[in-house]
């Protein structure tokens, strides 16, 4: 048995609700010892609870990988992954990008695994998964034969772990540059330079969705590097695709040429200076898609969130062709579906418009959302018909 760290008795029931983390205040009997390692946890009257990886340095002291008192070794993290490859059937080809692992929603907290046509992209977010970062490739390696793997251990968030950054080829193909195939469209990304992994793949169900409801002229705020863009083009008669970011407009750029699409615009402004001017020069689209960074990365974010999501909602629905379609997405956690709703309805109201809520979208099926973990589900999307 693991060495033994002791949490409070209240803490008990949101664990039993399958919970998977202790914050640090819950926390009696703190040992820094003992960062990164698989820790017991046990209650204050000595009965044990799980076992799974424990840092004091983080806000998150303890993450829990199961209930079983049994040791947790090579075997458990292969049948772990194994089990994550399963759920992911069908999906693992040579022009694909999947998301492997998702932290806490396929029960591995801490860790990241992308695959993309054949390449596998690990992040490793705390302390526990990257003392076993070797173990934890090697068993990919195994499992999935890629023809290279690249650790992208740079987010934010392993400063907060205690943790440095760090980009790396663990294996293989030492090229960076891979193209996969979203339905019809080709993308291009780089593995050790592009965001997050690559690409952002908890978008991909909703792009193809945005390209079978695209018509006439479309918007693509915050394009990014073209996600929404790229599929609206297919049906468009023309896209005009908006970003503050010359880096990501030139990958756009790139990957326009890759598809041989003549019928998106960039352009390089910041949208909420744009969309007033767009406004008072009568401009209309038949759809836009806003899809904007996340306003509230903690609660104390919320009020300036709320603002934030409102005005663009309100200025996207002025804008809109009767009939025309809105598809408006929040990414922030701690802002719920029904706030965005919520800004949705006010958008709606202030500009005199109604709309009819045609759907209501949210990450894609390989990033799981475990219904036990709210934080778990962050993606949230409207599809309206505004009238």
């Amino acid at each position: 048995m693991p060495s033994r760290i002791r949490i409070k008795n209240k803490t008990l029931n949101r664990l039993r609700t399958g919970h998977l983390w202790v914050y640090s205040e819950e926390i009696e009997n703190p040992r820094p010892e003992m960062d990164g390692t698989i820790v017991a946890l046990e209650s204050d009257s000595g009965e044990f609870v799980g076992q799974g990886f424990f840092n004091s340095r983080s806000r998150i002291a303890f993450r829990l990988l199961g209930k079983s008192p049994e040791a947790i070794g090579r075997e458990f993290f292969r049948d772990r992954i194994q089990l994550a490859g399963q759920k992911r059937e069908g999906r693992i080809g040579p022009e694909q990008a999947v998301r492997l692992i998702n932290a806490e929603g396929d029960l591995l907290p801490g860790l990241i695994a992308d695959w993309y046509a054949g390449r596998i992209v690990i992040q490793c977010l705390i302390p526990g998964t990257d003392r076993l970062k070797e173990m934890i490739a090697d068993i990919l390696q195994e499992e999935f034969q890629p023809e290279a793997i690249w650790f992208r251990n740079d987010s934010g968030g392993r400063g907060m772990e205690g943790l440095p950054e760090e980009v790396f080829l663990w294996k293989g193909n030492a090229d960076p540059r891979v193209v996969f195939r979203e339905g019809q469209v080709r993308f291009e990304v780089d593995l050790k330079e592009g965001h997050k992994t690559g690409a952002y793949l908890d978008q991909a169900e909703n792009h193809l969705r945005a390209g079978e409801l695209s018509r006439g002229r479309c918007l693509d705020a915050f394009t990014f590097q073209g996600g929404f863009a790229l599929h609206l083009a297919a049906k468009a008669e023309q896209v005009m695709a908006v970003d503050s970011s010359a880096p990501a407009l030139s990958v756009l750029e790139k990957n326009l040429e890759l598809n041989g699409i003549k019928n998106v615009k960039p352009v390089k402004r910041n949208i909420f200076e744009l969309l007033p001017e767009l406004e008072r020069a009568g401009e209309k689209f038949d759809l836009i898609a806003l899809d904007p960074p996340s306003f509230a990365k903690s609660k104390k974010d919320l009020h300036s969130a709320r603002r934030g999501y409102a005005e663009i909602n309100r200025r996207a629905v002025s804008l809109l062709c009767p009939s025309g379609i809105l598809l408006s997405y929040s990414c922030s956690y701690n802002f719920s579906l029904s706030e965005l709703l919520e800004a949705a309805r006010w958008a709606l109201a202030d500009s005199g418009r109604t709309g009819r809520l045609l759907e209501i979208q949210t990450q894609a099926g390989d990033h799981p959302v475990l219904l036990n973990m709210p934080e778990t589900w962050y993606l949230k999307g409207l599809v309206l018909e505004v009238n």
